[in-house]
């Protein structure tokens, strides 16, 4: 795979007029990332501009991901709960899936797109719990907008997903079609969407990665940060459309391979990813379609737990 963005098909991302674009919000806290000594009160200031979004990052601090015994009360007390990283990642990612949605497009349906993107950010995270990685809260980000660059290239290639309908499950499908038409994938292509947002290079250089198996980086954080992000489409893929569980073969071997997970432990983590998906999904206005699907593979990891009990 080309991990350049050809010269005409560049010109027509650059030319498109209607790019995903972060919100007022969003372009704000961007800019404070890349700004030194940028204290948590200013952030929090910004935050607290949005009402909206203030009150999801509070639910966010006092959901089941945090388990906190003091419940946060205010957004100053969230922020310094998520730290600096933690809350630019929830506050972009409720800020850009709350201004980018949109219905079924000539190829891409956008809720399931946001769906799955949502199932994959919560098992980034998930997956860098597992770790001894520092700074796991960045991957809820990368985990998210991985696949960006399909709205990207849904806009500016107009004919690129035409009528793509249940394919779009199949995203291995969708690589190759990318391939074919514009001679590279979502992934470079969300890199440099990104980038022009400004958004960190801890995060745009996962999105770029996110489709890269044969893992090279001296850096042992961010190679676990690029395996959790790896893995996590996969994972959302279990979530969303294996309702016969037949890939789950697959993926519990990928994740045994790549962080050494058993059998046991994999579909405890489904369970535990599958009941976090459900919460954020509803914190994300996101309507959840395949909860009986959801529903099973957390009973089915009840049941695993319990065996081993």
């Amino acid at each position: 795979m080309d991990r350049n963005i050809d010269e005409p098909l560049l010109a027509l991302l650059k030319q498109c007029k209607d790019l995903p674009t972060p919100p007022a919000v969003a372009s704000k806290i961007i800019q404070l990332s890349n700004k030194q000594n940028t204290d948590l009160d200013t952030l929090a200031a910004i935050v607290a501009m949005d009402p909206a979004l203030s009150a999801k990052i509070l639910s966010i601090a006092n959901s089941s991901m945090y388990m906190r015994r003091i419940e946060a009360d205010s957004i100053e007390q969230a922020v310094g709960m998520f730290g600096w990283s933690g809350t630019l990642n929830i506050a972009l990612g409720f800020a850009v899936v709350g201004s980018i949605r949109g219905a079924l497009t000539s190829g891409l349906d956008y809720d399931y797109f946001w769906l799955r993107s949502l199932a994959a950010a919560t098992s980034a995270r998930a997956l860098g719990q597992m770790t001894t990685a520092k700074n796991v809260e960045v991957l809820f980000l990368p985990g998210l907008l991985q696949d960006i660059g399909m709205l990207a290239l849904d806009s500016a290639v107009k004919d690129v997903y035409h009528g793509l309908a249940d394919l779009q499950q199949d995203h291995v499908y969708i690589q190759k079609l990318e391939s074919k038409k514009v001679n590279t994938d979502h992934a470079v292509i969300g890199e440099w969407l990104l980038n022009n947002w400004g958004v960190p290079k801890e995060v745009t250089e996962l999105v770029g990665l996110s489709h890269i198996s044969n893992f090279n980086v001296d850096d042992e954080d961010f190679l676990t940060h690029q395996k959790c992000v790896y893995l996590s489409g996969y994972l959302a893929d279990c979530l969303m459309i294996d309702e016969d569980r037949k890939v789950f073969e697959t993926v519990a071997f990928l994740m045994q391979k790549e962080m050494n997970v058993s059998m046991s432990d994999f579909i405890s983590l489904l369970g535990h990813i599958a009941s976090q998906f459900q919460e954020m999904a509803a914190l994300f206005d996101l309507g959840v379609k395949n909860s009986k699907q959801i529903q099973s593979i957390t009973e089915l990891a009840s049941l695993v737990l319990l065996s081993e009990h």
